[in-house]
């Protein structure tokens, strides 16, 4: 039996060891398995060798102090595991187990030992793999826009730990992590308190997260805004004890929403003044003076007119209630006529008055001229707000004071002037709950093979934004070039050989990617290009941020310049309707299309512009008539969305498919409920217009509705007129209209062919030059009866241009003509040789 079981042991990897409890352990026994490792045992039981001499030297005073250990403390075994050497002098890891035996005389141990080295090689192998993947992930992190917190529950937040990424603020991670600031010392002054409000509220409340937005300042000392995602972690008592979070700037997306915020407010105040038509200039003046105070955050406006020689301010608005419809000097207002001087905007952000006077409150002030094609007509000023002016203020001043310019000159010459639409309303927002860091960022993670088509190596589980799982990837049912979209592909891959070429080992782009939903979604992808130590390309790792938002609202502030210009520069009906066709041509993936009119008359729809489509397709298209399937889908009111080839089943029944058009929309264009055009659009590229496209062109189609309305009415006024210039100019009597000094302001047709003047001769006229010299005492005579609301008529003689005296009976009348006192006259053609005299 004993022979069997030294078999048994011998043929097993457990080698048995027996040793005297002695100075390097002696071996009384060991197993002859010891050849596992090289030697005998009778290396061992011949005193050639101890046990301790097959210890590596590293672990020895390890494993001697482990033992020695166990002695003292009275255990009857345990465990080591350490390194030997064989007798190759090769290392290899072993694991003892040990029962100690104590007797009166000796102690001595029994034990085992067993060869582990391929176990802790794979140990090691997992080990080295999990740092290098967490080797990558700080990488990604430290290069993202996201910075990692981890704060100290106590006032004003120490900070425990930062990510390097810290830098992007100008501070070090050592600045935080030594306590030379902490968190508080960053926030700005003016945020800090509602900061800690509300940490304080979510922790009273027992809430685990806290978000917040607020201002920073970077340690050049500008301000960034912040976008907060706090972990509020408790210990077992229920004792906050630390703040785990994370911080965005979102300085760019607050810069887009207050640009947005401007742009809404300036069109309100646009609006506003629009329907202020019966309104007096200074009235106007005063409203659009408050507007640029406000829109500027200032504290002080000043609005003037100049007079035509750019010298005088003839019409002046203040902040503080001063207004004169008195000509004063320009020069004395001198802390505004800078821009005057200089012709452009001027900004002084460090404004010192030199002498004692009110200027002496002025902190700094932005001064822009009003031009009148080239001419100043006058000048806009803001002062005292609470940060430096910038360009932003520039730009709202001028469109503002445009604005108001172009009212007020429709108001002194009865022109109308195209109405401003408001705003189309598009907010960015960066969307992004971080919570643990990566899952909840809206930043995804990447670790892509450097292989075609980039198989994916690791991606973070916020994926599912896009509609896709991290098994989707992983699994290899697809690789990342499969969501990249088709018309973007190869610009991407072409990118990325292009900086790989010339050995870079970062970039970004931005391009377009397809959602497991199939939306298309805008992505601004940072990518880190890893390489082995001969160069070459292992992996790529890298964070894709969704931007489709923003790249919607840059589009939209686009969109909204333009439509500024359409009204402010459009010339005739046909360049109107031209721009507003082409803004709606900006929505993707519109192409093509035309703009109808409904006749007021006959209820028919007439095409008036068109772009994209052939000849052939607008000749038959350019008419529809009251009855037709075509107007009644308009008059129903309802935008229709379908493809090009069902639209003209149920309507024309043409065969139109060699247009090849496919989405399309009938949209109608109503005013106030009314119905008066529509919006045919297409694209020849995608079969469908989606929602996001479908909200933009109705957006515009309620604007242009505005606009139509307005040159339907400007016509109709325009029409009125000229039938009035028509009666008076076929009346028998010649007519005149003079200011109060006797300056012709309008004479009719009849009065100009018996004196043989033009109108633009006699403009440039006095009434008293048509007078001979004996009768141009009767405008001194007849001032006094006139502002008495009296009529005076006197017989006279008119000089006209060949010499000749014409004969008039004029009866004077007192009446205000642009809203000044004028003196009209009315002369009778008389038959007599000589003048008298009769009141009235």
């Amino acid at each position: 039996m004993k022979s069997v079981l030294e078999d048994i042991v011998n043929a097993s990897p457990a080698i048995v060891f027996v040793w005297k409890e002695e100075d390097r352990w002696p071996v009384e026994f060991v197993s002859k398995n010891i050849s596992l490792f090289g030697y005998t045992p009778d290396d061992f039981i011949s005193g050639a060798l101890r046990y301790s001499d097959i210890i590596h030297p590293d672990d020895l005073e390890i494993v001697s102090e482990e033992v020695e250990k166990h002695l003292e403390s009275g255990d009857e075994q345990f465990n080591l595991t350490y390194r030997i050497l064989t007798g190759k002098k090769d290392v290899r890891w072993v694991e003892e187990r040990t029962i100690i035996h104590h007797n009166p005389d000796n102690t001595y141990y029994e034990g085992i030992i067993m060869d582990i080295t391929s176990r802790k090689m794979e140990e090691k192998k997992i080990i080295d793999g999990a740092l290098e993947m967490k080797k990558a992930l700080e990488t990604v992190i430290n290069s993202s826009p996201v910075i990692v917190f981890l704060w100290r529950a106590e006032d004003d937040w120490p900070v425990e730990f930062v990510s390097e990424n810290i830098t992007q603020f100008g501070y070090e991670v050592e600045e935080f992590t030594s306590d030379k600031l902490v968190y508080g010392d960053i926030v700005h002054p003016d945020d800090i308190e509602k900061v800690r409000q509300g940490m304080a509220r979510c922790v009273a409340e027992g809430n685990r997260q806290f978000t917040k937005e607020y201002r920073i300042l970077t340690k050049d000392g500008n301000v960034r805004w912040v976008d907060e995602r706090t972990k509020i972690q408790h210990n077992d008592t229920g004792d906050v004890t630390y703040l785990q979070g994370i911080i965005v700037d979102i300085t760019e997306r607050k810069n887009v929403e207050n640009a947005l915020y401007l742009e809404e407010k300036r069109h309100e105040a646009l609006l506003k003044l629009y329907a202020m038509p019966d309104s007096s200039i200074q009235e106007i003046m005063d409203y659009a003076r408050e507007q640029a105070v406000s829109l500027t955050e200032s504290k002080i406006g000043f609005l003037a007119f100049l007079d035509e020689t750019e010298t005088n301010y003839a019409v002046i608005s203040w902040s503080n209630g001063k207004q004169s419809s008195d000509k004063a000097p320009a020069e004395s207002y001198s802390i505004w006529d800078e821009a005057l001087y200089h012709r452009t905007p001027i900004m002084n952000n460090e404004y010192l008055a030199e002498k004692d006077t009110d200027q002496k409150l002025i902190q700094r002030n932005l001064s822009v001229p009003i031009f009148e094609g080239g001419r100043i007509a006058g000048i806009v000023g803001v002062a005292n707000k609470g940060q430096d002016y910038t360009s932003t203020d520039v730009r709202q001043l001028k469109l503002l004071m445009q604005g108001m310019w172009n009212i007020i000159q429709q108001k002194l010459s009865d022109e109308e002037l195209y109405q401003y639409m408001e705003e189309l309303k598009r907010s960015s927002e960066i969307k992004s709950v971080l919570s643990d860091v990566i899952k909840n960022s809206p930043a995804v993670v990447f670790i892509w093979w450097a292989e075609e088509d980039w198989p994916v190596e690791f991606v973070s589980e916020n994926i599912t934004q896009f509609g896709y799982t991290v098994n989707d990837f992983l699994s290899g049912k697809l690789v990342y070039a499969d969501i990249v979209h088709p018309y973007d592909l190869k610009r991407v891959q072409k990118e990325l050989a292009k900086r790989i070429d010339a050995g870079q080992t970062d970039f970004n782009q931005e391009y377009r990617i397809m959602t497991k939903f199939g939306d298309v979604r805008w992505i601004d992808e940072r990518t880190f290009i890893k390489y082995d130590e001969d160069g070459k390309v292992t992996y790529l790792q890298g964070i894709i941020v969704d931007i489709t938002e923003r790249k919607h609202a840059n589009d939209f502030m686009h969109l909204q310049y333009d439509l500024d210009s359409v009204l402010s520069s459009a010339t005739s009906n046909s360049e109107v309707f031209n721009r507003l066709l082409d803004l709606a041509l900006r929505i993707t993936p519109i192409d093509s299309g035309a703009l109808y009119l409904v006749d007021d008359k006959t209820g028919n729809l007439d095409l008036v512009t068109h772009h994209g489509l052939s000849e052939q397709f607008v000749n038959s298209t350019s008419h529809y008539e009251r009855n037709s399937v075509q107007t009644r889908l308009v008059m129903s009111g309802q935008a229709v969305y379908k493809h090009h080839s069902e639209l003209s089943a149920i309507t024309t029944g043409k065969n139109l498919r060699y247009e090849g058009l496919h989405g399309t929309a009938i949209i109608p264009i109503r005013y106030q409920n009314e119905i008066i055009a529509a919006l045919y659009l297409s694209s020849h590229s995608e079969y469908e217009i989606p929602d996001k496209s479908r909200h933009d062109l109705e957006t515009i189609a309620k604007q242009i509705g505005e606009v139509l309305s307005n040159m339907h009415k400007k016509s109709s006024a325009q029409k009125e007129i000229r039938d009035l210039q028509i009666l008076i100019d076929n009346v028998k009597e010649g007519i005149t209209v003079t200011d109060k000094k006797g300056a012709l302001l309008y004479t009719n047709k009849i009065l100009e062919k018996w004196i043989r003047y033009s109108a633009d001769e006699l403009k440039k006229m006095n009434i008293t030059d048509l007078y001979p010299l004996r009768y141009r005492h009767v405008l001194d005579s007849v001032n006094k009866p006139i502002n008495q609301n009296q009529a005076y008529s006197e017989d006279i003689r008119l000089h006209s241009a060949t010499g000749k005296d014409i004969a008039c009976r004029v009866t004077f009348k007192n009446i205000k003509w642009n809203e000044k006192d004028c003196i009209l006259g009315i002369y009778e053609h008389i038959n007599i040789s000589a003048t008298s005299i009769h009141n009235t």
